[in-house]
């Protein structure tokens, strides 16, 4: 992050994070805690490492990291993670997808990642994924330029990504038609979720036709924009990568 960035950040997060000081210390500065919250995001470092390069405690950084993540996204969500809301702004999407990828009508590429958490106290195997770790999940909908669209987290990682997005607000609002789709809009998708007039996944691979062998090609190359996507927030975010703290 260069510098203009950080302190263009810093002061839309201020007001959210800044702590009085007491008779007793000096409060933590807005600098140090947006400092530490973006060190522990890049690096996906522990809370007991980042105690030593932060001078500030394990149990404090407990604190201060997920109060600067909610006021990270409180002040950047409007601007960075807006579902489109008129035809017009969908339209946009569709004609990247069909220029980018040979792909039209699509509105976005749907996916789900399993980010890794220690088991929560109590919660038994209701967080256990099919790869053998605890896990939420991250469920997404990308566009043509690797952009999120829209995101839905928090489902345990037992769940599949079908399942997520059959209680996704997104889908309760594609069921519902309120999102100002234009005609024929679809999302492309795996096979782990189902097939709808809106909804488009690969054929079966076996006996494949010519014209169902391009399909499979063509709707593969627009839904890897989802993966991709998610690839690429692990290189900036090392933190998705490991074990959530």
């Amino acid at each position: 992050m260069d510098m203009d960035t950080y302190i263009y950040l810093l002061e839309l997060v201020t007001p959210h994070i800044k702590k009085e000081n007491t008779c007793m210390r000096a409060a933590i500065s807005p600098h140090e805690r947006l400092t530490a919250t973006l060190r522990f995001l890049a690096t996906g470092r522990s809370y007991k490492d980042l105690e030593f390069t932060t001078i500030i405690s394990k149990q404090l950084l407990s604190e201060i990291i997920p109060e600067t993540c909610e006021a990270i996204y409180k002040v950047l969500k409007k601007d960075y993670l807006k579902v489109p809301s008129t035809k017009e702004e969908w339209e946009l999407v569709q004609r990247k997808f069909e220029v980018q990828w040979n792909f039209p009508n699509c509105i976005g590429a749907i996916d789900g990642k399993h980010v890794q958490i220690k088991c929560p106290a109590e919660s038994g195997s209701i967080y256990y994924n099919y790869k053998g770790t605890f896990s939420i999940i991250l469920f997404a909908l990308v566009d043509a330029e690797y952009n999120f669209l829209y995101i839905d987290v928090g489902a345990n990682g037992k769940s599949n990504d079908g399942a997520v997005f059959q209680a996704s607000t997104l889908n309760i609002a594609m069921e519902r038609n309120t999102l100002n789709l234009p005609q024929n809009a679809v999302v492309v998708a795996d096979d782990a979720f189902p097939l709808r007039k809106d909804i488009l996944k690969p054929f079966s691979k076996r006996n494949l036709t010519i014209s169902e062998s391009i399909f499979n090609y063509r709707l593969s190359r627009a839904r890897r924009v989802s993966e991709n996507a998610f690839g690429i927030l692990v290189a900036r975010f090392r933190v998705f990568d490991g074990l959530l703290h």
